[in-house]
């Protein structure tokens, strides 16, 4: 595995090195002649390290340079100095030694296959066979534009209601293991019985300041046995129960049309065939039930049925998908009416999470009253009570 290394040279002045150890780092540098007083060891280099945005900022930069009319070495090496982030240096460089060596751009890139996907090799592949290498970048780069925003909609959507939800929690715990055990010490001194409400509140203060570590590691086990157990076992269950849900499901639904009809539109525009777009949005689907329609539909097409008579058996696309492929099948316009409907569920999709966030809000203000005022109400009924114990 590849690690990110920064060495100093004489003048004690920094510089950064990817090497797979200590020692391959020193070697690189005795053979650029590069002398090195210390080598120190940082992150290590994997597919988390490469993330989308990034991406999309190179593919966008590649499309503009190809358009100037600079060949793909030369905009590789403008990426290498003008890109500050080390990895991203050190994979502009392979890919470049690669081309340099013979080999093609799309065979280059398919061999770091955790960074760029085989629809994106695929379509630059295409750009190459056609010459219009710059188109492809742009085609990408809007797709890359698109998924991402799709995914800070959502992000969005969640943010400021998972916040009140972490304001509940945090300031709950505080009353429990803080505040209230002063207040039962008080309670205590007037040796007088407690309301059962109040009675409930201080017993489980108690249980948590004396058994918190056994409830963090519960937590902690809880969440590990789900992701490294349960969401691997039974994902695909946990993902048809949630298109139970109501509101929920339509969330579901429009993002993944959205994704599936815009890798497709991307695609036709590129000049890959129909069968091959519907793998790479198979391969790009996140929810079992459209992964598995996809795979379906290229069956059928495969046994000689139109796209749109396929579309029309799977449950999961709505009416309008098939009226609109149909549309375009008999017009020669598939990829106009596959970027429509694309266009189309991205706008459903938007409105539906701001509206989602919008019914969360007073659900979770609900939630969040109901906690502190019961804590609240918890403290001070014994001082309600004060005068009788009092006399």
């Amino acid at each position: 595995m590849k690690r990110l290394y920064i060495w100093y040279d004489l003048d004690f002045r920094q510089y950064h090195i990817i090497a797979t150890s200590q020692s391959d780092a020193k070697k690189q540098l005795l053979l650029q002649g590069k002398i090195a007083i210390k080598v120190k060891a940082r992150n290590f280099i994997t597919a988390r390290s490469f993330n989308h945005l990034e991406l999309l900022n190179i593919t966008t930069q590649l499309a503009t340079m190809l358009k100037a009319g600079l060949s793909i070495i030369d905009s590789l090496n403008l990426l290498v100095v003008e890109q500050s982030k080390p990895h991203w240096q050190y994979l502009m460089t392979e890919i470049e030694a690669q081309i340099v060596k013979g080999d093609s751009l799309s065979s280059a890139l398919s061999i770091y296959n955790y960074v760029f996907s085989p629809l994106y090799c695929e379509i630059i592949a295409t750009g190459e066979m056609t010459g219009k290498l710059d188109e492809s970048f742009e085609q990408l780069a809007s797709l890359l534009e698109k998924s991402i925003k799709l995914q800070k909609n959502l992000k969005k959507a969640m943010r400021y209601p998972l916040f009140l939800l972490s304001v509940a929690i945090i300031v709950s715990l505080v009353m429990l293991l803080f505040v209230l055990p002063k207040f039962a010490d008080i309670y205590r001194d007037f040796d007088a019985e407690l309301p059962f409400f109040t009675q409930c509140i201080i017993d489980i203060a108690d249980s948590l300041q004396h058994s918190w570590h056994i409830v963090c590691m519960i937590l902690v086990g809880s969440f590990f046995v789900f992701q490294r157990y349960i969401n691997k076992r039974y994902r695909n269950k946990i993902e048809i129960a949630l298109m139970k849900l109501p509101f929920v499901n339509k969330i579901i639904q429009t993002s993944c049309l959205t994704q599936i009809f815009q890798t497709i539109a991307i695609t036709q525009k590129a000049g890959i065939p129909l069968l091959a777009g519907l793998t790479a949005a198979a391969n790009a689907s996140y929810h079992c039930v459209y992964r598995n329609s996809v795979l379906q539909i290229i069956s059928g097409i495969e046994q000689g049925h139109s796209f749109s008579h396929v579309l029309h058996l799977q449950p999961c696309f709505p009416n309008l998908c098939r009226q609109l492929i149909h549309v375009g099948e008999q017009s020669g316009t598939l990829d106009l009416m596959l970027s429509r409907l694309a266009l189309y569920y991205e706008v459903q999709n938007q409105t539906l999470i701001e509206n989602l966030s919008q019914a969360f809000e007073p659900l979770l203000m609900l939630v969040l009253s109901v906690i502190i005022g019961g804590l609240i109400i918890a403290i001070y009924l014994p001082i309600f009570q004060l005068g009788e114990v009092i006399h």
